[in-house]
């Protein structure tokens, strides 16, 4: 308890990473909280609206799933570029992927390409399937 204890006064002090692991405490159910989607989006919008490249991406997801939130593509995809252009790996695949397929966002496959690449450099699978998939004409 002391260490949820802790998270939620630096959470409410303004701490971002302590936002981000009391939604994390309220999205798992860890630290003895009980789970709460509509709470542990709130914590996780907190930290994301302070610049938490994690927290947007997490915040993204829960948008697009709907979970604690309505279901809204166009803000996920805000949420998920956000994330993307401070170098969060999956966010910049997931970006690539709503560029290319046009979900929450106009459709437009130069930049799916810059997004897919910026992944693949860091390493992600997807990303260089993606791009090789792609550079054998398909």
């Amino acid at each position: 308890c002391l260490a949820l204890c802790l998270h939620r006064v630096a959470a409410k002090l303004g701490h971002s990473q302590s936002q981000f692991n009391l939604g994390r405490n309220y999205s798992d159910g860890e630290g003895k909280s009980q789970v709460d989607d509509v709470e542990a989006t709130r914590w996780f919008r907190a930290a994301a609206e302070q610049g938490h490249r994690d927290a947007q991406f997490v915040l993204g997801r829960r948008y697009d799933g709907g979970k604690g939130t309505p279901r809204d593509t166009t803000e996920a995809t805000r949420w998920f570029r956000a994330a993307a252009e401070q170098g969060h790996l999956d966010a910049q695949f997931e970006l690539g992927w709503r560029n290319d397929c046009g979900e929450g966002t106009p459709r437009d496959t130069t930049d799916a390409m810059r997004w897919f690449r910026a992944a693949a450099e860091q390493g992600h699978n997807g990303a260089l399937i993606e791009l090789e998939y792609r550079d054998e004409g398909h």
